[in-house]
């Protein structure tokens, strides 16, 4: 069997980490590969995942590998861990179930953004939690959303955040929009610093279509799971939609989503 560890470069305490993993899993016979995002993703397909990080570092894996259907576990070595299954002081306990396959799968929905100019495809990208449009400048934005070929209203603002419901409790949460259950897929669209007071967040089924259309945009920016930026050029129109595959998390250890989130609310850590 091959394994991936997949671990944060930024993080010196996951590098170190990453490589006794990987020479306590040699010694066991599997193959092992590292990605620490020095360089291109992994080529060789592996069995499973073993993520070694926080949030960010599960993000980044689940764009780059997403696709492959690859099961992932997600071992905390970070300050929240909401993405995570177990912590890092849990993983010698779990490393024989794992190991044994002995584990189910949450189904995560990703998003699919398109960008287009001039209806033209010029990027495509995924993400876990959101997609973000955002000036870095105080100048207020202006947007028109497309909900299935239902245009609303424009959007004038700081911004707008359009979240899968595992990103409800990231960003859109912070902005003022809800909490959704992960199990129940949806867009959530969430006005940030709305000029328009009556614009409230949106939860949208996920067989919708939302197309992004600038009106006024200058310097801003598109925001992927907080790691990939674009520029947002006045010519450009964004699709986001339902992706066509889903992230397969390895569950290890029940967490109960309502109590986990309400003891983050409560700013509690490493529940």
């Amino acid at each position: 069997m091959r394994i991936l560890v997949l671990n944060n470069r930024y993080k010196e305490a996951t590098e170190y980490m990453a490589g006794q993993l990987a020479a306590q899993l040699r010694a066991l016979h599997f193959e092992v590969d590292i990605d620490n995002g020095r360089m291109e993703p992994v080529q060789n397909k592996p069995d499973l995942m073993i993520v070694l990080g926080g949030d960010g570092t599960i993000l980044r894996a689940a764009r780059q590998y997403g696709q492959t259907g690859i099961p992932m576990l997600g071992v905390n070595m970070g300050t929240v861990g909401f993405l995570s299954n177990i912590e890092i002081n849990e993983l010698e306990f779990y490393l024989e179930r794992l190991l044994n396959l002995d584990y189910t799968v949450d189904e995560r929905m990703m998003l699919e953004i398109s960008i287009y100019h001039d209806k033209r495809a010029i990027s495509k990208n995924y993400c876990l939690n959101e997609v973000v449009f955002k000036s870095p400048t105080p100048r207020m934005l202006s947007f028109i959303l497309d909900v299935s070929g239902q245009v609303m209203s424009t959007y004038r603002g700081d911004g707008l955040i359009i979240a899968s419901s595992t990103g409800s409790t990231a960003y859109s949460l912070s902005a003022g929009g809800p909490v959704v259950d992960p199990q129940l897929e949806a867009f959530v669209v969430t006005p940030i610093a709305s000029h328009i007071t009556s614009k409230r967040p949106l939860v949208v089924a996920p067989e919708r279509v939302l197309s992004l259309t600038p009106l006024e945009c200058s310097e801003a920016v598109i925001c992927i799971d907080g790691q990939v930026k674009i520029d947002f050029e006045p010519e450009y129109r964004i699709i986001i939609e339902k992706a066509a595959h889903k992230l397969q998390l390895i569950n290890l250890k029940k967490k109960p989503f309502y109590n986990l989130i309400d003891a983050r609310l409560l700013g509690k850590q490493g529940l």
